[in-house]
């Protein structure tokens, strides 16, 4: 089966049980990853960066579904090799998954952001990432702050899909393009 044509379901399947077990909490739903890359990939080939990327989920969907770059920043190793694995056995060239902390990338380099519930696992331990996930609110303020700053400063017209969470990272100058499912999913655009 191809990665195009798969339901929820039949994509968890693909990880180990411990990962597929967090998807409901963790991972993009398929439908949610289509619409967000429709929207983030509007000319085609645009470079767009998933924070926080997880198990891949939303960059392998994201893939199959565009002709855009795709990169996923994630700061658990495990994470990030299952990911690279799934990338190669369904042969997409366009994604690549980076080990590392946001911190460090250069915002400008990128057309496009996506996050799914930007740093909530500082803040909510429901269906721990590892077993060093702790309450940490000094840390989520920290990012959010940080995510911010790095947001505000890439190029007019970059366009950003964040789908829960209360968009507290959202600078001021991005507009509120359209929202759907029941509001947790949220297209915006930065105007200058």
């Amino acid at each position: 089966m191809t990665l195009e044509n798969m339901k929820d379901e039949e994509f968890d399947a693909l990880y180990p049980m411990k990962i597929r077990m967090l998807s409901g909490t963790h991972w993009t739903p398929v439908d949610i990853a289509k619409k967000a890359i429709a929207f983030l990939d509007r000319e085609g080939g645009s470079a767009v960066l998933d924070l926080g990327s997880g198990a891949g989920k939303f960059c392998l969907v994201a893939a199959v579904n565009s002709k855009a770059i795709i990169t996923g920043v994630e700061q658990r190793e495990n994470l990030v090799q299952v990911s690279r694995k799934l990338a190669v056995k369904y042969q997409l060239h366009q994604v690549d998954f980076i080990h590392g902390d946001l911190k460090n990338l250069d915002f400008t380099a990128f057309d496009a952001f996506y996050f799914f519930n930007a740093f909530e696992e500082n803040i909510d331990l429901r269906d721990k990432l590892d077993k060093d996930n702790s309450i940490d609110f000094e840390q989520y303020h920290t990012y959010i702050k940080l995510l911010r700053e790095k947001l505000t400063g890439v190029k007019s017209g970059t366009r950003i899909v964040t789908y829960c969470g209360d968009a507290a990272e959202i600078p001021e100058n991005y507009l509120l393009v359209k929202s759907s499912n029941k509001g947790k999913l949220k297209f915006w655009e930065k105007k200058d």
